[in-house]
């Protein structure tokens, strides 16, 4: 199912608590205001115990093809910098130019970062992907960590 963006919802939304993939993309919805991306990212912020956007949101410039090296990289510092604090747990969003669906790449990077995220320790959300038309949640046949 494709999902064309129209309305975006108020950026003050981004804050409120989210449960699930749904309302995880409507948080991100509003952080990302209107699409339109320029180059690939990774967009991610720890998420607290409520279930909240924790500041800051980071972001990680991605390079032309998934790679298997930055993904364990991220992943493994994730691991560290969360520590022993296990109830923290990490929101994902690559961000690309394009009006495609869903490509063989978004989907690569997303099984990258979800098996370097249970082999690291960091509890992920569903991961998610935004290009210059729509947002839409990953779908990883395997759950994430």
């Amino acid at each position: 199912m494709t999902i064309h963006d129209t309305a975006i919802p108020h950026i003050d939304t981004a804050l409120e608590p989210f449960a699930g993939a749904d309302e995880l993309r409507q948080r991100w919805r509003a952080l990302m205001g209107p699409l339109g991306f320029s180059e690939s990212l990774l967009w991610f912020s720890v998420i607290d115990t409520d279930n909240r956007f924790g500041p800051p949101l980071h972001q990680v410039e991605l390079p032309a093809l998934p790679d298997d090296v930055l993904s364990d990289l991220l992943m493994s510092n994730l691991g560290r910098t969360l520590g022993e604090i296990r109830e923290l747990s990490v929101a994902m969003l690559l961000t690309r130019p394009g009006r495609d669906g869903v490509t063989a790449d978004d989907m690569t990077w997303a099984q990258m970062l979800t098996r370097d995220a249970r082999r690291h320790g960091v509890r992920l959300h569903p991961i998610h992907r935004a290009n210059d038309s729509e947002l839409v949640a990953l779908t990883i046949a395997d759950a994430a960590a």
